[in-house]
């Protein structure tokens, strides 16, 4: 039975987790921490991701939360596996491998991967879809400048051109190797079959008893008042945004 779950992420793109997995479980009490004073993740020192997920999970132990989702590729790529002996106590879940997993028995033989440069220099994703996909021939695109443009309000001509500066050729399949790219979704359309971490997040609680009350508490490091707006704006919600200090 669970009853709540924490959610982390450098910045907007955990809501996108947060909105789905209250979508599918109504009841479901979550608590999400953005880490937006220092977005993006995606070009940080190792030593550096270390400090925010184990920040991050100190607060949820603190606050009695034991089922966390790391709704942040680069730190699932780079550190949660190194660190999560320390927290034996927490289940944490990495998504990466959920991700991946749905791509299996599809007999794809080309899959791009757009990700963060710290994702694609652990090349997290192409060992995964090694294992699911082992028939397929996978490309890892670093895509760097995607996460600040998001952050930054999203501007579609901006993202546009970001994206296209990325997205060449087609595949037969896209993985969006970050949880802020499923906002990229309307320029990868035509290109090939698009996967993201979403619903394999919502998958891995569909065989557990949900009993919460349907609370959602969302909290920042940085700006309260600009994250509600942005949730308000890209995700159409409408939710209290907390200001946050995480012992990093």
């Amino acid at each position: 039975m669970i009853t709540t779950i924490g959610c982390c992420d450098s910045g907007l793109g955990g809501m996108l987790v947060v909105k789905a997995l209250k979508e599918a479980y109504p009841d479901l009490n979550i608590v999400f921490i953005a880490d937006q004073s220092n977005v993006p993740y995606g070009e940080k020192s190792v030593e550096d991701l270390s400090r925010y997920a184990r920040a991050f999970l100190d607060r949820f132990r603190k606050m009695g939360i034991h089922e966390v989702v790391i709704a942040c590729n680069t730190l699932c790529a780079n550190v949660i596996g190194d660190i999560q002996e320390e927290y034996e106590d927490l289940h944490i879940f990495n998504i990466i491998e959920p991700t991946c997993r749905q791509l299996a028995g599809h007999g794809y033989q080309k899959i791009n991967v757009l990700a963060t440069p710290k994702t694609v220099e652990r090349h997290a994703y192409q060992k995964a879809l090694g294992i699911f996909c082992p028939e397929a021939e996978v490309h890892e695109i670093p895509a760097a400048k995607l996460v600040p443009v998001i952050e930054d309000g999203c501007d579609p001509l901006l993202l546009k051109k970001a994206v296209e500066g990325y997205v060449t050729e087609k595949a037969d399949a896209w993985v969006l190797g970050c949880t802020h790219f499923p906002l990229i979704r309307p320029y990868l359309e035509g290109k090939g079959e698009i996967f993201d971490s979403n619903q394999a997040i919502v998958d891995l609680f569909k065989d557990e008893q949900i009993n919460g009350e349907g609370r959602v508490e969302i909290y920042t490091t940085k700006d309260p008042d600009k994250m509600k707006k942005s949730i308000q704006t890209l995700l159409k919600c409408e939710y209290d945004v907390k200001a946050i200090t995480l012992d990093s």
